[in-house]
Parts: structure tokens; C-alpha cells; sequence
């Protein structure tokens, strides 16, 4: 009796260093089942509005995305727009003079229109209109009306030429955007055209609200290729943002090294002026402070094309995807409506289920609950359809980003690479220019001045490496930024048979 009455197992056990009692019950089907529950209901208060039979799931089904998006199931419609001429104005307005051809469109009055003269201002709030009224599509970011070259130059002209015709390819490839009716207006008004829509307000929110609920969690996206696609994008903006900066500071480090390079020839020019005894020597040191001078000529070029080829297009990138980044956060706000818009529904749902279980009805009450049920279906009913056609023509126009973006960076690389090639070819031009000043100092090749007296006389080579055909010692032809070789038939292209002996003869001769 009195074991039982002192039996050490009813007692619990405040020892800390004890070690754990053991689980009772092992089974895990006991455990785990409250609590699959638990993430069931958690899950369908979580996301309300994407558990029911209305959810936005894949385009399975081609005839759906037909209803959603006719304007990518016909080739019928088609604008061409080639740009003409930049017409001078202010230097922040410029005019651009262009040529519209029009296939299938109605509303346009001719096929053929000539002549067309828009200011860049005009232009501005053209495409200001075309991001507002179309939430679906990632509308181009508009040139920027001056570039990193010196205003007037050929090469600023050559490249607005360029980006300006680029942007007008990308709107007019787009099937919505050419079928809006504003492009109307935009291509038949005269001279002094202001958007005729203006009044159209952005249909999502902006300022401190849109910044407010931008920090709220992102709603459920069903589209995995979208929902990774907005994080690619951000994380490219602020790289090439990042590119453009260190850019800039390489670009002044090519200004500062020109500069000293400009010092050097100064100092050298000023050693000249002491060689009295030997007119060998003050002949060479004049002719290398002038090389050394256009050489520092060379470097500020050099600083002006980098920040010309790469920088403008690593910024009109960045801003491309600044409008890709925002027009998918309309995306996210929208299915956020989404989301309000069925609690809204649901509300007026048992609103009007309270009013139909009471004894007595009144007719008005009922009737204010059935209209404010129906608005609220149509409204949900609105935003789920909007956000299908939203999400089928972002899935195109992604593939379309990606690709340009792939086009654009190996159009930038080539040029940037021929372009820095040319540049190290004026400079072994310039410098093979005074090899024989340098050799003419004595009979030796200019070498005795650097105690190597037991050489021989030597016999001068001075065949320039560098010429218009390319480079002496290969067969390859030289692809200059200036002349478009790639497209000169191949039967013309000049072929330089090197034996051994004239290899050798070639690459033994020293430069100086």
C-alpha cells in the first residue's frame, strides 16, 4: 500500500538535466492530420481568390486566348513608319520627319503618308498616352533626344537615325498598339499635334499609394514565367544602372589620361630644344611629341565613343526595363482589385442572403441588394478577364523582350569591339609612321644611342602594317566601322598570299 501510495511515476520530474520523457503516441497519422487541416484552412484564407472555379490558370485552351487576344491571331493590320530626317530645332525638341505606310487599319483616310513632322515633345506624350491606355503591353521607352557624341556631330546624327527608327519598329511591330485609336491621330494631324485622349486617366493607382502598395506581399501569380519574370527585371535594371555609372567613371579616367598624355607631348617637344649637338635626336623627339600629341587625341575620342556606344544604349536598356518592372506591378495591383473585388462580392453576397431569411421583405431593400450583388460579380467578373488578356499578351510580348534584348547587346558588343579595334590601328599607324626618324639617327638604327655598339648596320623595312586592304602580315580583311565590308561580294575581297620567308622577314624586323 504504501509503495503504491509513493510510486515515483506520478510525480513529474523538475530535474532540468533529466532527459525527455517518451512520446507516448508514435503514430504520425495522429500528428499530422490536425495539422494538414490547419494548412487547409490557413491556405483558403490566404488566397480567397484563386480557390475557386474562376482561377486564373495557363492558356490551355487556343480558342480562349483567341477571344482574350484576337489582335495575335491576324496579319492583316500593318504600319510601317520610316524615319526620313531629324530636322534641326532646339536642341531638347528636336523634329522628326517621317513616312507612314498603312495596310488593313480602318479610320485611316490614305495608305501612303508623306511628309509627317513631330516634335520630340509631341512624341513624349504620344507614348506617355500608349503606356496609359495599354496596361498589357511593354511599350518601348522613347529615345532620348540628344546622345553622348558633340551635338551636331555625324556620329549624333548617324546614331538617332538609328535608335529613333529602332523605336518606331518596335511600336508599329506590336498589334496593339497599332490598332489604338490614337495612332490615328498621331500619323494624320498636322504639323502641332496634341494627344486627342488626353483626358484618359491611368486606371491604376499611382504616387504615395502605388510606393505604399508596392510593400505590401506580392499577390499569388499563377504564371510562373511572369512571377520569376518582374525579379529578372529589376535585378537587370539596376545592373545596367550600375554599368552606366562605372561607364561614366572609366570615360573620365579616358578624359584625365588624355589630358596626361597631352603633358607628355608638351615635355617632349620641350627636349628637342636641348639637343643642339645631334639633329638625329631633334628631329625624333619632335616627331614622337606630335604622336604622342595624337595619341592624346585618340583617348578623348575614345571616351566620347564609349560612353556613345555603350552608355546610351546600357541607359535606354535600363529604361526599357524600368517600364517592363512598372507595367508589371499594374499587373500585381490589379489582381489585387481582384482579390478586394471578391470579399466585396462575398459581402454583398450575405447582405442579400440576411435580407431573403427575414420574415417581412421589402421590396426596395431587395432590390438595392440585388443590384449591388450583380455590380460586384460584374466588376470581379471584369478585372479576372482583364487580367487573362494582361497576363496571355505578357507571356508573348516576354519572349519578344528577351530576344531584343539578346539582338541589342551583340549589336552593341560588335560595334564597340571594330570600334576599339580601328582605334589601336590609328595608333600602330601613328607610331609606324616615325620609324624611320628613329632609325635615321645613325647608321645602326637609332639602337647606338643605348650603348649597343656591336650591332651591324641594318636595312630598313618600312612597309606600313596598316592599310585600307588590312593587316600586312594576315590574310584577313580589315572590317572598319566606316565602310560596310561584310556586304562586298567575296569575289572582290582582295586575298594576300604569305610564303614562310616573308612571314619571317615580316615579324623579325623590330618596329623601331
Amino acid at each position: 500500500m504504501d509503495s503504491d501510495a509513493f510510486n515515483h511515476e506520478d510525480f513529474e520530474d523538475n530535474n532540468p538535466f533529466a532527459e525527455p520523457p517518451p512520446l507516448l503516441d508514435t503514430n504520425p497519422s495522429s500528428v499530422e492530420a490536425p495539422q494538414s487541416t490547419e494548412e487547409n484552412v490557413n491556405n483558403s484564407v490566404e488566397r480567397p481568390a484563386h480557390t475557386s472555379n474562376d482561377d486564373i490558370s495557363q492558356f490551355d485552351d487556343k480558342e480562349e486566348l483567341k477571344k482574350l487576344l484576337p489582335e495575335r491571331f491576324t496579319k492583316k493590320y500593318k504600319i510601317k513608319l520610316t524615319l526620313q530626317e531629324i530636322e534641326k530645332n532646339k536642341e531638347s525638341n528636336p523634329i522628326l520627319r517621317f513616312s507612314a505606310s498603312v495596310s488593313g487599319l480602318p479610320k485611316f483616310r490614305q495608305s501612303e503618308y508623306k511628309d509627317v513632322r513631330r516634335t520630340y515633345n509631341e512624341v513624349t506624350k504620344f507614348n506617355k498616352y500608349l503606356i496609359i491606355s495599354n496596361l498589357e503591353v511593354f511599350v518601348p521607352t522613347i529615345p532620348s533626344s540628344v546622345t553622348s557624341y558633340p551635338h551636331g556631330g555625324e556620329e549624333e546624327h548617324r546614331q538617332l537615325m538609328e535608335v529613333w527608327q529602332e523605336w518606331f519598329d518596335r511600336i508599329t511591330a506590336n498589334p496593339i498598339l497599332i490598332r489604338d485609336e490614337e495612332f490615328v491621330y498621331f500619323i494624320e494631324n498636322d504639323f502641332g499635334y496634341s494627344v486627342i485622349n488626353s483626358k484618359r486617366k491611368q486606371s491604376v493607382a499611382s504616387g504615395l499609394v502605388r510606393k505604399t502598395l508596392k510593400q505590401f506581399t506580392l499577390p499569388y501569380d499563377s504564371y510562373e514565367e511572369l512571377a520569376n519574370f518582374r525579379p529578372a527585371i529589376k535585378t537587370s535594371y539596376l545592373a545596367c544602372q550600375k554599368l552606366h555609372k562605372d561607364l561614366d567613371k572609366y570615360a573620365k579616367g579616358e578624359k584625365l589620361l588624355s589630358s596626361n598624355v597631352g603633358d607628355l607631348s608638351s615635355k617632349m617637344s620641350q627636349l628637342s630644344q636641348f639637343e643642339l649637338v645631334h639633329p638625329g635626336m631633334k628631329n625624333m623627339w619632335e616627331r614622337l611629341a606630335k604622336i604622342t600629341s595624337l595619341q592624346a587625341d585618340l583617348h578623348l575620342v575614345q571616351s566620347v565613343s564609349i560612353m556613345g556606344i555603350i552608355g546610351d544604349s546600357v541607359q535606354t536598356l535600363a529604361n526599357d526595363f524600368y517600364e517592363i518592372k512598372e507595367a508589371l506591378t499594374n499587373r500585381h495591383l490589379i489582381m489585387r482589385e481582384i482579390i478586394q473585388a471578391e470579399a466585396q462580392t462575398k459581402t454583398k453576397h450575405q447582405q442579400a442572403s440576411k435580407i431573403k431569411s427575414k420574415a417581412s421583405l421589402d421590396p426596395l431593400k431587395v432590390d438595392e441588394a440585388i443590384r449591388a450583388l450583380e455590380y460586384a460579380s460584374k466588376t470581379e467578373e471584369s478585372l479576372k478577364m482583364q487580367v487573362k488578356r494582361i497576363s496571355g499578351e505578357m507571356l508573348y510580348e516576354r519572349e519578344e523582350v528577351l530576344q531584343h534584348v539578346d539582338s541589342k547587346f551583340k549589336k552593341v558588343m560588335k560595334r564597340f569591339t571594330l570600334n576599339k579595334v580601328e582605334h589601336h590601328r590609328k595608333i600602330l599607324k601613328h607610331l609606324e609612321s616615325i620609324r624611320l626618324d628613329v632609325r635615321i639617327i645613325d647608321e645602326k638604327g637609332g639602337l647606338s644611342r643605348l650603348n649597343r655598339d656591336n650591332l651591324s648596320n641594318l636595312k630598313h623595312n618600312l612597309s606600313q602594317s596598316q592599310s585600307s586592304n588590312g593587316d600586312s602580315w594576315s590574310s584577313r580583311t580589315f572590317r572598319s566601322l566606316s565602310s560596310k565590308r561584310e556586304d562586298k561580294n567575296p569575289k572582290e575581297i582582295e586575298t594576300y598570299n604569305v610564303d614562310a620567308k616573308n612571314a619571317a622577314s615580316l615579324l623579325g624586323v623590330a618596329t623601331f
